[in-house]
């Protein structure tokens, strides 16, 4: 086997297949401490996501929101921007979709389509302020992106409470959209909808926006070495503006299919962290934009099959819960790690945080704040 693939192999197959099994004998101990047998309890998991017609769609059904929220993570950190900001994209965007498919009669070819675009819109411009202060001031986007989360998800909470409210329901949510902006369901009678096909177009679209395009290119030299990228004549800070703004807007679509496919409404709190997920699934993946379909197909699996377990077996809540997380920290951690390895633009973000040894800057770093201001 030539040496470069075999590379391929360990990188991308072998090592999140180690931190999923080591997750595993995790969990299996776990379950242990419950007095349950850990072959028997996986196997009712693993029968939970993918044992027939039923589990399996609602694996899909569950993938769908966080594996585009993966994409539109995976966009923003491939050039080096770590955006933790997707969940307040996903908020305004669900938001978003409830105004457009509410407020407008449109015939259903022309409502979808514009519910979507609102929504994207509205994710991106909620993602320009934390892009364009990271890119022009080298504003640290980790900590503004967290916090404009906060002002997102709570000005949805103020506008579901008081001037949209469904003053008929009995919790906070908005009036229902219409039902020519509800995104067709298919596989009855399970809830699956064509959000699932936007899944599967916009990762075929981001490979190809990064693989095949001189804009991907630029997004791509920037994350793995913003120097040698400036050097190479790319604009930085443009291109990191650029795809937070594609990041942003990918975020306000997650939000929306939900509000399109499940909900039909805008209710609060709806996200149970779809965003923060999302960005799991991306590192999970390498940020490789076919390879999230897949992560965010073990993401659904997991949490169908863990809520089959709760209902089947005798193993603690309390201990699920831990299972769950003990998984999720694994193969995360594994994928930051990947990711910091290749991207200098995050290394330079570890030392800033004196994570990792070493000043920051160095490298051509100064040559690059100087750009910034141009």
């Amino acid at each position: 086997m030539p040496k470069k693939i075999a590379d391929f192999l360990l990188r991308n197959l072998l090592r999140p297949l180690l931190a999923i099994l080591a997750a595993l004998a995790i969990g299996a101990f776990i379950i242990l401490l419950s007095q349950q047998n850990p072959l028997e309890a996986y196997s009712k998991m693993l029968f939970g996501a993918f044992g027939n017609f039923y589990r399996l769609a609602e694996t899909l059904e569950r993938s769908i929101p966080v594996t585009i929220a993966g994409l539109g993570a995976a966009v923003a950190f491939t050039s080096g921007v770590f955006n933790v900001g997707i969940e307040g994209s996903l908020y305004l965007g669900a938001f978003a979709a409830f105004l457009v498919g509410n407020k407008l009669s449109l015939p259903a070819p022309i409502h979808i389509p514009m519910t979507l675009a609102a929504s994207m819109l509205v994710g991106a411009a909620w993602a320009f302020p934390p892009g364009y202060a990271r890119a022009r001031y080298k504003a640290d986007e980790t900590v503004t992106t967290i916090l404009l989360n906060y002002v997102a998800i709570l000005f949805t909470s103020y506008l579901v409470a008081i001037p949209f409210k469904d003053l008929t329901a009995g919790t906070q949510q908005t009036p229902p959209i219409h039902p020519t902006a509800y995104l067709p369901r298919f596989l009855p009678p399970s809830r699956v909808h064509a959000g699932l096909f936007l899944a599967i177009a916009v990762a075929i679209f981001l490979y190809w926006l990064l693989h095949r395009t001189s804009l991907g290119y630029d997004i791509r030299m920037t994350g793995l070495n913003p120097s040698f990228a400036e050097y190479a004549g790319v604009d930085v800070p443009r291109t990191m503006i650029r795809a937070m703004l594609i990041s942003g807007a990918i975020g306000g679509l997650a939000g929306a299919v939900q509000v399109m496919g499940i909900l039909y409404r805008f209710i609060d709190g709806f996200s149970p962290g779809y965003g923060f997920d999302g960005i799991m699934v991306s590192l999970l993946a390498r940020n490789h934009p076919l390879g999230i379909l897949l992560a965010g197909l073990f993401y659904g699996a997991l949490q169908t099959g863990a809520a089959y377990m709760d209902r089947t077996t005798a193993v603690p809540k309390e201990l699920l819960t831990s299972l769950v997380a003990v998984i999720i920290f694994f193969v995360t951690a594994e994928g930051l790690f990947a990711f910091a390895q290749s991207s200098e633009a995050f290394r330079e973000k570890l030392r800033r945080w004196h994570i990792l040894p070493g000043k920051s800057g160095k490298g051509g770093g100064e040559r690059w704040d100087s750009s910034q201001t141009s």
